[in-house]
């Protein structure tokens, strides 16, 4: 790595993990019989609630269960889908959170088309998902955007996760781009309006918020929460029969016990990477499972607290550190602190590649961390960690030998209930979080210990709304002048 940027290294990294990825399935798929495509993604059989938005043997499920439970009048009842089955728990998404996946399960209802509706929705989610390849391509030379838009677009394993499942984290994507560009801008209205949609889509990444108390912009950020808790509140009038109460009802799903869950394979959360040796001695003792109550308190709290720390230590450093590092922080720690996170969670690295790739206010072919070595102070430590962990959660993770577990799946399209179960084995994927982490540190201790020049920081401070103020770009032509 010695001597290349952080965007030759991510694009290696990328194509190089992909390589390995597919040598690694082709050995276990071929002499080992592991099913390694529902090891990385999902097994494809998901048709279990009986509706008719199947191709083939698939029916997009995150999609498919929002529109069953969004589509009745409660939608935080819980949803009884057979007579032979208990009722689905409560779904656990707020009220914005089912806006896309409901608006075109009724236009599929409205055509009696219901697949017309899935494929509409897949389209705009697709189109959601490759939009940072597509804005990084731009920002290249030559046969380089070939490259960008394979590495960060065919190659881009989170970004197909969402597809497959059809889920609305697919949405967060171009938001989270404009949200990291507003901030290389140091354009603040457009963050804070950044934020507020963040939170509709996914309620966790309102603490993107905190980017505007690191550029001590008080006022948006008020204007901010009100703006986040006025729409969302707004949402659930689109469900008028139970309203006021549909707001605890989706309060408390959104707050259930995940702890069943965070042992999964697939959980990609801070929770599950710091306590997989903790529960790996407590299942060896206790004959192949986990105890029940095993380290519950920690269990719910441990992503929360890092949350915590990352967020105050962004604030304390305030100008000190560069917006879009602070944001690269926070949408990280954001997606990562939930105590279950699914691997689809990892396309918040793909704004975070285009970045790299491009800097939005640099000439063609250069990367923001290109631009921090001219007016930044290099950062090369924090250049390297950042374009690791963005590749290695972009690539496509390796499956490992190792114990299988098991994920229920449905029968024939049309068959209603879970009649089977499909053998998976573990992935690097859960070691994503460890990466993040290192690269959070990384910046984190690269701005306390080297704050961001002061021309810069004048620079930033010099208008709340960003119209009219000199990019980084531009102080950096007026210093060599």
């Amino acid at each position: 790595m010695t001597g290349q940027s952080a965007r030759t290294i991510l694009l290696g990294t990328i194509l190089l993990a992909s390589v390995v990825s597919g040598v690694t399935g082709f050995v276990l798929t071929q002499y080992f019989s592991v099913d390694v495509l529902s090891s990385i993604l999902y097994p494809a059989q998901d048709c279990w609630l009986g509706l008719p938005t199947n191709i083939g043997r698939h029916c997009f499920n995150d999609y498919t269960v929002v529109i069953a439970a969004g589509m009745r009048p409660d939608p935080w009842q819980p949803l009884p889908f057979s007579p032979h089955e208990p009722a689905l728990s409560a779904i656990r998404y707020p009220a914005a959170g089912m806006v896309p996946q409901v608006a075109f399960g009724l236009l599929g209802k409205w055509l009696s088309a219901p697949r017309l509706g899935l494929l509409g929705y897949l389209l705009v989610l697709t189109i959601a998902v490759f939009t940072p390849a597509v804005w990084a391509a731009r920002g290249s030379r030559g046969l380089e955007r070939i490259v960008v838009l394979v590495a960060c677009g065919v190659l881009a394993v989170p970004a197909w996760f969402a597809i497959d499942r059809g889920n609305s984290v697919g949405f967060v994507v171009p938001i989270a781009l404009v949200f990291l560009v507003a901030l290389s801008r140091r354009r603040w209205g457009l963050v804070a309006i950044m934020v507020i949609l963040a939170a509709l889509v996914k309620p966790q990444f309102a603490v993107l918020g905190v980017a505007l108390l690191v550029g001590r912009q008080w006022r948006l950020t008020g204007v901010a929460v009100i703006g986040g808790v006025v729409t969302n509140v707004a949402a659930y009038l689109l469900w008028p029969r139970d309203f006021p109460q549909t707001i605890m009802q989706s309060a408390g799903s959104l707050s259930a016990n995940d702890s069943g869950s965070i042992g999964e394979l697939n959980n990609v959360s801070f929770t599950k990477l710091l306590l997989t040796i903790p529960d790996a001695i407590a299942v060896a003792n206790n004959g192949g499972k986990l105890p029940a109550d095993f380290l519950a308190g920690p269990r719910a709290m441990i992503g929360y607290a890092i949350l915590a720390l990352v967020a105050a230590s962004v604030v304390a450093l305030g100008r000190r550190i560069d917006p879009v590092m602070a944001g690269i922080v926070l949408l990280a720690t954001a997606t990562l602190a939930l105590p279950v996170s699914y691997p689809y969670y990892l396309v918040f690295a793909l704004p975070i590649a285009a970045l790299v790739i491009r800097d939005p206010d640099g000439p063609p072919g250069s990367g923001i961390f290109d631009r921090l070595a001219l007016v930044g102070g290099g950062r090369r430590a924090v250049g390297i960690c950042v374009s690791l962990a963005a590749a290695l959660s972009i690539a496509a993770p390796v499956a490992l030998p190792g114990k299988r577990g098991f994920i229920p799946i449905g029968g024939a399209p049309g068959a209603i209930g879970l009649t089977d179960q499909i053998a998976v084995v573990p992935t690097s994927v859960t070691l994503n979080p460890l990466w993040w982490l290192i690269a959070c540190a990384a910046i984190i201790v690269s701005y306390a210990r080297r704050p961001l020049p002061s021309n810069l920081t004048d620079a930033s401070s010099t208008s709340v709304s960003g119209e009219g103020e000199p990019t980084p770009a531009a102080v950096s032509q007026a210093d060599s002048a």
